[in-house]
């Protein structure tokens, strides 16, 4: 491990190779590298990573800035870089003998590339018998849509996420966030911590095969249940909810600040009528039950966003906690940044040593280990950062033997070397 983690981490000792792009599988190794794993990740100059091709949009003239991204932070920090054409032989040689020295493979190349390049599982097993390999893809390595290459935006789609968002005046609507990558990469993660404890337990490795359609398809199942049971189509409510009144996202003061509210128990509209000083929706008959409140949620909404519209929005969520009612400001960025006291007392952003920017602020990784916490040691690594380090001193080649192996093209050097 060369001393760069702090063997008090919880997966100290574990080393990991990454065969990934996008979020879904470099997500695993970033869980893994904070917590102390050495993770490996195999990059490519001619073919680099969606992250890699980040060019600042305050200052374009730049151009490309593939250190730079702050996706590649928030995925890629606290691992290692090699750069490999894997079209060579000898690059996938090397491979085999980077995988045979490691603990775990993780890959979420399109179906069938792995093994197209000599490195599937029956390859690898044939060098570490023991190894855990999680391939993640959108359809998984099996069924009729196997070989089709996916993004964030078709699984969503196909999961049935996109039926759900948006209001019910309005066709259906895409949330401009990939969830379906982090879903399935937490899917991923926990599957490798079972894989590595059932081999701790009988020696054995196993492969491990993910469909991000089925992770993300598995996280909206009551939708799939309301259909079994009832039989309907479940409708998009966009804010509301058909368990709670009010419930919805209402104006606060100012320009684009917002509050959410949300009313479940009939304490809850107590408390609320008694806050907003309008004890008469109590005795009122639209208001008088749940059900009451449901059927006239759009009169109730424009009433209380009558009263939130005067109010600042942290006050809003402030006063209605504090009665126990259930509240939110809506934060943007900067308000988790420099506003979110709780955020900030519970040290959630971290800073990390940045090679080409000294330091910069990076999301938190919430696992929340107390006795083992981790951290994240170095981003703004260039493609191909570690070479020396990883194919030198961990598989003992020579300067002379590495300097081949770039000569043949099987090894590629960092853009910054001579």
């Amino acid at each position: 491990m060369n001393g760069v983690q702090s063997n008090e981490q919880a997966l100290a000792g574990l080393r990991i190779v990454e065969f990934t792009a996008g979020m879904a599988g470099p997500w695993v190794g970033r869980y893994m590298a904070y917590c102390g794993a050495e993770v490996i990740r195999v990059e490519s100059q001619s073919r680099p990573d969606v992250v890699r091709l980040y060019v600042p949009p305050r200052t374009p003239e730049m151009g490309t800035q593939p250190e730079l991204s702050p996706w590649f932070t928030d995925w890629n920090a606290g691992k290692r870089f090699v750069a490999l054409d894997l079209t060579s032989a000898k690059a996938v040689e090397l491979c085999k003998q980077l995988v045979a020295v490691s603990d775990v493979v993780v890959e979420n190349y399109s179906s069938g590339i792995m093994e197209k390049l000599g490195l599937g599982y029956s390859a690898l097993r044939s060098v570490k018998e023991d190894i855990v390999m999680l391939s993640t893809t959108g359809y998984g390595d099996s069924g009729p849509c196997r070989r089709y290459v996916t993004w964030g935006s078709n699984i969503e789609a196909l999961s049935g996420l996109s039926t759900l968002s948006g209001f019910p005046q309005r066709e259906c609507t895409m949330t401009q966030y990939a969830y379906p990558d982090p879903s399935s990469a937490l899917h991923g993660l926990f599957a490798v911590m079972c894989a590595l404890d059932h081999r701790r337990r009988t020696g054995e490795g196993q492969y491990i095969n993910l469909s991000q359609l089925e992770a993300t398809v598995s996280v909206i199942g009551d939708v799939m249940m309301e259909q079994l049971a009832n039989g309907r189509e479940p409708s998009r409510i966009g804010n509301a909810s058909r368990r709670a009144a009010p419930h919805g996202c209402y104006r606060c003061k100012g320009e684009d600040r917002w509050c959410t509210v949300a009313v479940f128990t009939e304490d809850e509209w107590q408390s609320l009528c008694e806050v907003l000083g309008r004890p008469e929706w109590l005795g009122d008959p639209k208001f008088s039950s749940l059900d009451a409140r449901l059927k006239n949620s759009a009169e109730l909404d424009r009433m209380l966003e009558e009263w939130t519209i005067e109010r600042e929005d942290y006050d809003v969520m402030a006063e209605l906690q504090t009665a126990g009612i259930a509240a939110g400001v809506v934060q943007n960025t900067e308000d988790r940044m420099y506003r979110d006291r709780h955020l900030a007392e519970r040290g959630f952003f971290e800073e990390i040593d940045h090679l080409q920017k000294g330091k910069v602020v990076a999301d938190g990784i919430p696992l929340g280990l107390t006795g083992t916490p981790g951290s994240s040691w170095r981003t703004g690594a260039a493609v191909g950062q570690d070479n020396d380090y990883v194919f030198g001193e961990l598989l003992g080649l020579s300067a002379e033997e590495i300097e081949e192996y770039v000569a043949a093209g099987a090894i590629e050097r960092p853009p910054t070397a001579s």
